[in-house]
């Protein structure tokens, strides 16, 4: 038989412990971490308490997918989701379609504030917000025929950016003070309760993702065996570099200089190689790396919408297809709505490190459902199956305590929001499904 044949070949091109620690790895680590020197040097160096509880829920988190990968057959936030209702999957295929939508958005602010370093105009909210408004639609041009070469510079850049990370991780220590790491402890004008707090959505925001890895078993060689660890080793080398970073920059700058420097990366590097052209070189490769990678991120938000409309759960328009197999109608409504967004951000005057927080925010909060009920669907499967796992039973409890406690970080005004569309989305869905069970009774 053909299919006989084909296997080794297809086998042959799936990746092993290596190759899918890599994969974890790009996917975890990228536009997340060049903005969060700046957001974190807001409350101060006692992020680091911050970060190491965050990473701790994040893990937990991860193993929610990684047992989910091993019991469902679609381990997406989207399918667990409505494995235990018709209606809170269609919230959370709405929340996970449009939270990464805006969190797309957060990807070109960050990017631009690298490039702020060569075109300091970027720092007026009306400057910035036109020119990412002219870059969505530039990208849902291009978007239309696919991403092409645009894939190769994202794996290039990513690569490059990570290599930043990592040097400011190892080399940044020769440029450590003790006493600036002390004296930026905390600079929130908070109690050190609520500085911990403060910046867990934006923390969070990092390690959005980790969804990513039970999804891609279909790419890797024994999935069983590999999937796990490689997850575990991914998600740990990603947290290490990632806490180093971030930490040894509130040992090398004072808070204030942190906070006014969007290329956060670029400073560290200059500082350690004492090369002004390293530092800009290193702004320039992390701008190229956020834009291009928005193109890839914002085909996989409309590729989501397609997922969700095909079951129902979002309008028909985001299910047609061009004759390059891409969702053209939905790049074009998500276009609308990410301008939408940037149009409000510019009126409310919201500069850089103003626009990254507000929309990171909002994004996390609604990615929020959607991990939170993928751990009950596990926690249902284990029921329906008469198969009690207390393991199981404490990965999700510990995973819920981190999820409902990172709706502290938000604000009243970003939790009204998040709120109202939790109540409205699940009423329009209940109201369109009654409507054709009547339909259908009628018939």
């Amino acid at each position: 038989m053909s299919g006989e044949n084909a296997q080794p070949n297809s086998e042959a091109k799936k990746l092993g412990m290596i190759g899918a620690t890599f994969l974890i790895i790009s996917s975890l680590a990228g536009s997340g971490v060049i903005a969060l020197p700046q957001q974190l040097a807001f409350t101060g160096s006692i992020t680091l308490v911050s970060f190491i509880l965050v990473t701790i829920g994040a893990l937990f988190l991860t193993l929610v997918y990684v047992r989910a990968g091993d019991r469902f057959d679609d381990p997406s936030p989207t399918a667990l989701a409505t494995s235990i209702s018709p209606i809170i999957g269609a919230q959370c295929g709405f929340f996970y379609v449009y939270g990464n939508l805006i969190s797309n958005v957060s990807i070109l602010i960050a990017g631009l504030g690298y490039l702020a370093m060569f075109i300091p105009e970027l720092n007026d909210p009306i400057v910035l917000g036109v020119t990412i408004i002219v870059l969505i639609w530039v990208f849902v041009a291009l978007s239309l025929r696919g991403i092409g070469i645009i894939s190769q510079v994202v794996s290039i850049t990513v690569t490059l950016l990570l290599i930043a990370v990592a040097l400011t991780s190892v080399l940044g220590w020769f440029e450590f003070n003790p006493g600036q790491f002390k004296q930026n402890w905390n600079v929130s004008g908070e109690g050190d309760g609520s500085a911990i707090m403060a910046g867990f959505a934006i923390l969070i925001f990092s390690y959005v993702g980790v969804e990513s890895v039970a999804t891609n078993a279909a790419q890797i060689k024994n999935p069983h065996k590999v999937v796990p660890v490689a997850t575990i080793i991914g998600f740990l080398v990603v947290a290490v570099f990632y806490i180093l970073s971030t930490t040894v920059m509130e040992g090398m700058f004072s808070a204030k200089d942190i906070q006014e420097a969007p290329a956060s990366f670029a400073l560290s590097m200059e500082k350690i190689t004492h090369s002004p052209s390293v530092g800009q070189i290193v702004s320039l490769v992390m701008s190229v790396a956020c834009i291009a990678s928005f193109i890839v991120w914002g085909l996989n938000s409309v590729s989501a919408a397609k997922t969700s409309a095909d079951n129902g759960f979002l309008p028909k328009a985001y299910t047609h297809v061009n004759r390059f197999n891409i969702p053209a109608k939905g790049l074009v409504i998500n276009g609308v709505i990410m301008t939408v967004m940037e149009v409000v951000l510019m009126l409310m005057g919201s500069n850089i490190a103003e626009a990254f927080n507000v929309s990171v925010t909002i994004s996390v909060l609604l990615l929020l459902f959607p991990y939170f009920w993928s751990g009950m669907a596990l926690i249902k499967q284990d029921r329906m199956e008469k198969k009690i796992s207390k393991s199981n039973l404490f990965i999700v409890t510990v995973s819920s305590v981190f999820i409902i406690s990172a709706f502290a970080s938000a604000n009243v005004e970003e939790l009204l929001i998040v709120l109202g569309m939790a109540l409205v989305v699940p009423g329009i869905y209940a109201v369109l499904m009654n409507t054709q069970v009547v339909q259908v009774d009628e018939e």
